[in-house]
């Protein structure tokens, strides 16, 4: 389930900062918000963007009525619209694992079977990935259901 990250409310527990999992679905719909507008949103307004599925292009409707509507809510302009995340520049979206990710993966000592995650835990496996941090996909990895942290 795609949810805010434990992390990311321990420290942001005012929900100041767009979490990932909204990241997330902006990148997918193609869409962009500046801090300043996630800022201005009212709380049930920051909700409804983490609970609003996003399903692909077919199901994109529901996520962009509530960006829309809390971008109204809160008085700010129209959303530009930026090319949706697509393969293979964006890792997470790859049917096959890529072999950056697989290295990484090992040598952060995080086990998981690609065709097994979510788009979101793929996606928070990118973001570690990306910043080249294993201990935070160590720290994500206990809040997944997917992603589990090896022994030494």
């Amino acid at each position: 389930m795609e949810q805010v990250l434990a992390l990311e409310r321990a420290k942001d527990p005012e929900r100041r900062n767009i979490p990932l999992v909204v990241r997330m679905k902006l990148d997918l719909a193609g869409a962009k918000i500046r801090l300043m507008d996630w800022r201005a949103f009212s709380d049930s307004d920051r909700q409804s963007l983490i609970d609003t599925p996003f399903e692909g292009p077919v199901g994109e409707a529901p996520f962009f009525r509530a960006l829309s509507q809390a971008l109204e809510s809160a008085n700010r302009g129209a959303m530009p619209r930026i090319a949706p995340a697509a393969p293979p520049i964006t890792l997470w979206l790859n049917q096959e694992e890529p072999s950056e990710i697989s290295e990484f993966k090992q040598a952060a000592r995080v086990d998981a079977k690609w065709a097994d995650l979510s788009c979101f835990e793929r996606y928070l496996l990118c973001h570690a990935k990306n910043l080249e941090d294993p201990e935070l996909l160590r720290t994500i990895a206990l809040d997944t259901n997917s992603l589990t942290v090896q022994e030494v």
